[in-house]
């Protein structure tokens, strides 16, 4: 996503209260055509992992890289996040008709999700922690050679 996708370089309490559903459905919409053009990239590249995964490492480094000013997808992302229950009733409804294999499985199926569950907690706690110490780092860095700078001069 170029830079011209970016839909505001305002806050977002700047927006007018009555262009913020339009903007959202347009983020929403940006977020949308990005994750099913990273699906297809992963399709026809073949990769090991899903159109998701790598939307996210897309957005991260175009996010990182200052190509697409956090602003330009915030009101999207918020209300995709505000309504993330919705994208879990079609899991309730299989649970549902599967409740057989619930009886049978069940035990085995609940370890196998609480393990899973435990890993991504674990990986996206982890990965966090180092992009802070990371970041701290670099501006450690930065405050340091500003602080030589000025003893020099």
């Amino acid at each position: 996503m170029p830079a011209s996708f970016s839909t505001s370089a305002l806050p977002q309490a700047s927006i007018p209260a009555w262009r913020r559903p339009a903007q959202t459905l347009w983020q929403v919409g940006i977020l949308i055509a990005a994750w099913w053009a990273a699906d297809r990239a992963a399709a026809a590249l073949h990769l090991p992992f899903s159109g998701g995964v790598v939307g996210l490492f897309v957005l991260v480094a175009l996010l990182a890289s200052g190509r697409v000013k956090p602003a330009a997808i915030e009101l999207g992302a918020n209300w995709l996040l505000a309504n993330m229950l919705l994208f879990f009733i079609p899991l309730v409804v299989s649970i549902v008709q599967f409740t057989d294999l619930i009886k049978a499985k069940g035990l085995i199926l609940l370890l196998d999700i609480g393990l899973g569950f435990a890993c991504v907690l674990l990986a996206t706690a982890f990965t966090v922690e180092w992009v802070c110490r990371y970041e701290r780092s670099l501006r450690l860095k930065k405050l340091l050679r500003r602080r030589a700078a000025r003893m020099a001069t």
